[in-house]
């Protein structure tokens, strides 16, 4: 009778070495998926409005009419008299053209004789910022202009149907100013504020990915969710659901539910507006002139 040869014993080295090297792997691969996840978004508006502070526009422009800005004009020939810059959200200027000369020149030349007379006088930013620098800032100007000058009421844009892009775009807009939407997602949805604690550190805008991946790639009834709730159903019943709902309860500023707030009409109306930003992605400046002048005809 054979006797049965004993099986060979496999060290805990042998094992371990590749289990250990699996995870190192897994991990590195873990952490370079989170980072690239975690890569922030952007848009002209929201980089214009960075670009702003950098630039240090608010120095002399302040961030709105409640901070006055010092400056003086001659008065007479030996005198002079007050004269506040004004903020970059109340200049009367809805054209990307003229504010981009303004930003470039540091002036425009119909107002180059009468702005040398000023004390303080605009700077020329064509040597410090590009062109593409230039246009975003403008595209901020006009978006944040826009904020203290369209009308927020509602009841001014019927919800009718159908209705052609425009059309959508300025009922859509009244109703998203009216809800207080562009408080946190930014103006015209175009880039949200700071968020401690979520997984990007801001609250997301409509215009990018970010957006189609909160919404399962833009789901209708996945929009109307978060509209009603404040919350996804499916990026928190997904595979990675339990990541997202340690962020959406941890971060400082959550999102309302507005299902006792609006009637299922403006709740339609709203997710085609979303939808209809998304799908234009990302405004440049000639587009955000374009919106101001259709939102807040002159």
């Amino acid at each position: 009778m054979k006797r049965r040869q004993p099986i060979p014993a496999v060290s805990s080295g042998k094992i371990l070495g590749p289990l250990l090297l699996v995870g190192l792997v897994l991990g590195i691969v873990g952490t370079v998926v989170l980072q690239i996840e975690r890569q922030p978004e952007s848009s002209p508006v929201s980089r214009g409005a960075r670009l702003a502070e950098q630039a240090g526009c608010f120095a002399c422009h302040g961030r709105g009419d409640e901070e006055p800005r010092f400056n003086l004009r001659p008065a007479t020939p030996d005198g002079w008299r007050r004269k506040s810059t004004p903020s970059l959200a109340s200049l009367d200027i809805d054209r990307v053209d003229v504010l981009v000369e303004w930003i470039t020149h540091g002036v425009v030349g119909r107002e180059a004789e009468s702005h040398k007379k000023l004390f303080i006088r605009m700077p020329a930013y064509q040597d410090r910022l590009s062109p593409g620098e230039i246009e975003d800032i403008a595209a901020w100007i006009l978006a944040e202009r826009l904020k203290y000058t369209a009308p927020s009421n509602p009841a001014s844009s019927p919800v009718t149907q159908p209705m052609t892009s425009d059309q959508l775009l300025v009922a859509g807009d009244h109703l998203a100013r009216a809800q207080g939407c562009y408080q946190c997602h930014g103006e015209l949805g175009q880039g949200g504020v700071a968020n401690p604690a979520s997984f990007k550190g801001y609250i997301p805008g409509f215009q990018g990915k970010d957006f189609l991946k909160l919404t399962d790639q833009g789901a209708r009834s996945e929009i109307l969710h978060w509209i009603d709730h404040g919350r996804g159903q499916a990026i928190e019943s997904g595979l990675l659901g339990g990541i997202a709902r340690k962020y959406f309860n941890e971060q400082a500023i959550p999102m309302p539910g507005y299902r006792d707030q609006l009637t299922a009409a403006e709740k339609d109306l709203l997710a085609d507006f979303l939808l209809l930003l998304n799908k234009s992605g990302p405004l440049p400046a000639r587009e955000v002139e374009r919106l101001v002048n259709l939102i807040n005809p002159s």
